[in-house]
């Protein structure tokens, strides 16, 4: 039996009957290797700060910010349908950023919270100086605007009732991942940050849960309740690299998708190294 059949048999069983949608996009460095409905759309949640990394990078390497430049950190912003909205500290993870209200912090320090915390302030913070229309450019220059979807500010509740969201699929992910590992869009230098602040994640529990211990990822995870994702690049010590994307919409338990996750990168790995 052949990769492909095999994962996809592993991972339907680990699925189960499960209610929601589930999907899985495996991908090699040159090409998708195996899929289980990778292209349904899920809401995004944190996920879609990946597509943010990567547009501030590219306003960096045009020259429109240097990383050390600082941005004021404040919690009120303007959203899309031009209603204000404050973000509140006690819905975000980033005590360090919010205990610098009224301060200057660096672009560079906000995208490494962005990511390795999740952090929400500063992802508004980014795209209010970037602009939404400059992650959505960046996704229709990476042929991925109809897999990833960028409408509104994190915590834009106006905007959200309004119809405006942020959708991802499991496909548009992981290939997301993999042109940053291949300085497909971005300067050498730039898909390295990006990777290198990506390796940095602090929330491990799902792809990263499902490796060998030390194995080396770099990963973003996203959750709301009733959505858990997570999308990484893995690169096993005697193997080549990929990247998977995992993405569940359903009404079980947190902690059960978490672990879905965990088990279903428990499967890919095992597979892949064989």
């Amino acid at each position: 039996m052949t990769l492909l059949p095999r994962l996809q048999r592993g991972w339907t069983t680990a699925i189960g009957d499960r209610p929601g949608s589930f999907s899985i996009s495996l991908y090699a460095l040159d090409g998708s290797i195996a899929e289980l409905n990778a292209g349904a759309h899920h809401y995004a949640a944190s996920t879609i700060k990946v597509a943010v990394l990567a547009a501030l990078l590219r306003a960096r390497a045009t020259g429109l910010l240097a990383w050390d430049d600082t941005s004021e950190v404040h919690a009120r912003f303007t959203g899309v349908v031009g209603d204000r909205f404050d973000l509140a500290a006690e819905d975000d993870q980033d005590p360090a950023t919010w205990a610098s209200l009224g301060s200057p912090v660096a672009w560079s320090v906000l995208a490494e919270r962005m990511i390795t915390v999740s952090s929400n302030i500063a992802t508004d913070l980014i795209v209010e100086r970037i602009g939404i229309t400059a992650v959505q450019d960046f996704l229709v220059e990476a042929d991925l605007a109809a897999d990833l979807q960028f409408q509104r500010l994190i915590g834009d509740t106006a905007a959200q009732r309004a119809g405006h969201t942020n959708t991802v699929t499991a496909d548009g992910l992981a290939r997301l991942l993999v042109g940053l590992a291949t300085d497909r869009w971005l300067p050498t230098s730039d898909s390295s940050t990006a990777v290198e602040i990506l390796s940095r994640q602090e929330y491990r529990d799902g792809i990263g849960a499902g490796l060998p211990s030390g194995t080396w990822l770099a990963s973003k995870s996203g959750w709301v309740p009733g959505v858990r994702h997570d999308v990484a690049l893995v690169r096993p010590p005697s193997a080549a690299p990929y990247a998977l994307a995992i993405c569940t919409t359903s009404p079980v338990p947190d902690a059960e998708a978490v672990a879905l996750i965990a088990e279903l990168s428990r499967i890919t790995y095992q597979e892949w190294c064989a």
